[in-house]
């Protein structure tokens, strides 16, 4: 079974010193509960949040909230007061709050160089293994009854009982983080960082909901790749951090060695969930259902460095937006009661009916000449922000809300477009890696893994030159951004036309003009980008233009198009903000020409095997098998009491363990040997018995017999076990209480029974009297 990056182990994740790359461990010395703000209706109240393995874990933003606390507690301390230079690294640290007050100049923000990457999770390869086993994963949470206090009276207020989730002690969650831009600062400012984030971690004291009463007792440790730090360090003032640096532009970029451009496509897969903005409605932050350019060109421009700021300013480097496929053509039309099924091209053949026009959704290639629409999978998750003095959310600062991001586990493709020779060779290969994009990247959100799938010159499998008279098919990519003649932002098909005369002037198609066709053979829709200064915390303005999938047709009324000028305009794009991946066009595609012939959905997900991969079970040496043995026991107690119960209903099996020929006295001097099951003390109280001789073997053999309980449970220890040593060492650990159990349920239930006979004998004797 293949592990996901995102829940490896910090000891399996490589970690760097010298980038500042270490490792966390959170210790949960008591149960704890990092809920997901709502509950399952008539079953539980309050439930634990889990990760993609179905398994409790503690998020990023939840560990750095507790963190800041701890650090601005110890920089309280260390600077006696409210304001000194440990509170200014705290700013370093985790970066400037961005609540702005009232009348008061904010200053300028900083973003936090401690960056966490994603949730603390089981450790090692306990996901992996608990994935697909439930009985396992049910086990390491369980539910806890509760009861509010009437005020008033004392006692139990009415209809306030509740059930809670919670997740077991004993297990330590590991996790990784890192320090940005360590490279600027001096040895003594990295030991001054150091020391304050591990004075934090020793303040953390406990985590999550209900911690006040008990709940997430934590030791949150700091191991791996940067040193302890200096104790002397605390006891003098340190030197001020150094002033966030911003990013750089080159003057003169170099002109580029020839025609035409190249490009490096990027394969992105996402390790934790990516939020791109793109509206909020109340608490709900919904993102988009792809990566734009906007959110991916300031770190292609970080990893290349040198004139790359200064080339895209130029309008020589282009960042695509990362998708799953191309966006669907808006000429294009979906079934009504199945939007997945593409039925039609409206440009190539009449709609049927029962059809709409295609509005969202990406191009998914399904086989041969079959196409449908596929969606990305979002996900939701709910977070607060807690106010200091009340020590809850609060709707001044924020409260409770809920992101909508990509889900994890998902592959997108980009590009990053250059003229030929702006850049050195091999620079593709620099933008290889780890990338933290998006909203929250420094917890929680926007961990993508990036690799090069190809590089080359940019160029056209199809298309020639377009004459005087022909026609222009235009497919949209992305959205056109464009302005009107007064410079407002415009939507009209007469802009987009001279938009896109500028770019085919650009590249060598001087004297060219466009005509728009209207007469039903274009599909427009209005896209709008709403987008946040994360750093200010302030909204941009907004930014409005035709969708991307929107299809506009143009005849050439002067002049003539070469092939080259195609290829150069479909690679640098048209109308404004072309560096930020908007604008990106697709001409002529003969995709917008085809007719559908094979209108199909997308395959439903194969079913799961029948039988589960093997994998090898977890050694004492390997990271979480602690964890493991403590869940392991748990789903061992629960799965004995179960089948305990299961025995004790079942006359014919009961009677395997408890005859019917003692009385209820003498069973229930069976009850004296449960606190107490050594071999000795069984041998001398099964001699002195007077029962009859079959019912004293079926108990000496229950009793001495240390392998019959487990053949009477009957346990799916398959589902029950991922540790290598776990049943043997279970079924002798578990051995007594085991059998506590077994004759405990069957003695009730033979007792019930009894009674229930009892009292069937005595109505109808009293029936048989009165008649």
């Amino acid at each position: 079974m293949t592990e996901h990056p995102a829940h490896q182990s910090p000891k399996e994740q490589a970690t760097d010193p010298a980038n500042g790359q270490f490792d966390l461990r959170l210790h949960m010395v008591s149960d704890w509960h990092v809920g997901t703000g709502g509950g399952d209706h008539g079953h539980v109240d309050r439930l634990v949040q889990r990760d993609e393995d179905g398994l409790p874990h503690v998020p990023a933003k939840t560990l750095v909230g507790i963190w800041r606390d701890a650090c601005e507690l110890a920089a309280h301390a260390l600077d006696a007061g409210p304001t000194g230079a440990w509170h200014a690294w705290v700013d370093d640290l985790f970066g400037t709050q961005g609540q702005l007050r009232r009348g008061a100049r904010p200053a300028a923000p900083r973003p936090a160089r401690l960056a966490v990457d994603g949730a603390l999770r089981m450790p090692g390869r306990v996901g992996a293994l608990l994935r697909d086993r439930p009985l396992l994963r049910q086990a390491a949470t369980f539910r806890k009854p509760g009861v509010a206090i009437d005020p008033r009276t004392g006692a139990a207020a009415d209809d306030m009982f509740r059930i809670e989730e919670m997740a077991r002690a004993g297990v330590a969650l590991a996790g990784t983080a890192e320090l940005r831009d360590l490279d600027l600062l001096d040895e003594e400012q990295r030991r001054a960082a150091i020391a304050l984030l591990r004075c934090g971690a020793r303040l953390v004291e406990s985590i999550g909901g209900k911690r006040r009463r008990g709940a997430g007792r934590c030791r949150l440790e700091l191991a791996g790749g940067l040193p302890e730090a200096e104790l002397a360090v605390l006891t003098t003032r340190p030197s001020d951090p150094p002033p966030h640096r911003g990013s750089h532009v080159t003057a003169t970029p170099a002109p580029a060695a020839g025609p035409g451009w190249e490009q490096a496509t990027l394969l992105l897969r996402t390790r934790t969930p990516v939020l791109a903005y793109a509206q909020s409605q109340g608490n709900l932050v919904r993102g988009r259902d792809h990566l734009p350019g906007w959110i991916l060109l300031p770190t292609v421009l970080g990893r290349l460095r040198g004139q790359a700021a200064a080339l895209a300013i130029r309008g020589d480097l282009v960042v695509t937006a990362a998708t799953p496929g191309r966006p669907v053509p808006r000429v294009f039309t979906t079934a009504k009661d199945d939007p997945a099924v593409i039925r039609a091209n409206t440009l190539a053949e009449p709609s049927p009916e029962g059809t709409r026009a295609a509005r969202s959704g990406y191009l998914d290639d399904i086989g041969g000449d079959a196409l449908a629409v596929r969606q990305p999978e979002m996900a939701v998750r709910m977070h607060n922000t807690i106010q200091d003095d009340v020590q809850r959310p609060t709707e001044a600062i924020g409260g409770v809300y809920i992101y909508a991001a990509l889900a994890p586990r998902q592959e997108f493709r980009a590009q990053v477009r250059v003229r030929t020779g702006v850049l050195p060779k091999g620079w593709a290969r620099s933008l290889t890696g780890t990338w933290r994009v998006g909203r929250s990247a420094k917890d929680d959100y926007g961990l993508v893994q990036v690799t090069l799938a190809d590089t080359g010159p940019v160029g056209r499998a199809t298309g020639g030159p377009v004459a005087e008279g022909g026609t222009l098919r235009v497919w949209l990519q992305s959205d056109l951004l464009v302005r009107d003649a007064r410079l407002r932002p415009s939507t009209s098909w007469d802009d987009a036309a001279r938009a896109l005369e500028r770019a085919l002037a650009s590249a060598g198609a001087r004297g060219v003009r466009l005509e728009p066709v209207r007469n039903g053979e274009a599909a427009v829709g209005v896209g709008r980008v709403d987008s946040w200064h994360r750093k200010w915390g302030l909204p941009r303005p907004t930014l409005l233009g035709i969708a991307a999938g929107s299809c506009l047709t143009f005849r050439v009324a002067e002049g003539t198009v070469p092939a080259a000028a195609l290829r150069d305009a479909e690679a640098a794009g048209a109308g404004e903000r072309t560096a930020e991946g908007f604008g990106q066009v697709l001409i002529n595609d003969p995709l917008l020409s085809t007719p559908i012939t094979h209108p199909s959905r997308p395959a439903e997900p194969a079913p799961d095997a029948p039988h589960r991969q093997p994998t090898a079970p977890l050694t004492p040496a390997e990271a979480g098998h602690e964890e493991v043995r403590l869940i392991e026991r748990a789903a061992w107690r629960h799965a004995l009491a179960d089948a305990a119960e299961s025995i004790a209903a079942d006359p014919a099996r009961r009677e395997t363990i408890i005859p019917r020929g003692p009385t209820p006295t003498q069973l229930n001097a069976v009850r004296r040997l449960l606190p107490e099951l050594d071999d000795e003390h069984v041998t001398d109280w099964l001699k002195r018995l007077t029962w009859p001789q079959d019912a004293i073997d079926r108990l000496a053999l229950l009793l001495n017999d240390h392998d019959k309980v487990w053949d009477y449970l009957d346990l799916p220890q398959d589902e029950l076990t991922v540790t290598r040593e776990g049943n043997t060492a279970l079924r002798a650990e578990l051995h007594g209480e085991a059998v506590r159990t077994v004759l405990a349920a069957c003695l009730v239930a033979h007792a019930r029974d009894a009674a229930l006979s009892r009292d069937e004998n005595d109505d109808t004797s009293r029936k048989e009297q009165r008649s």
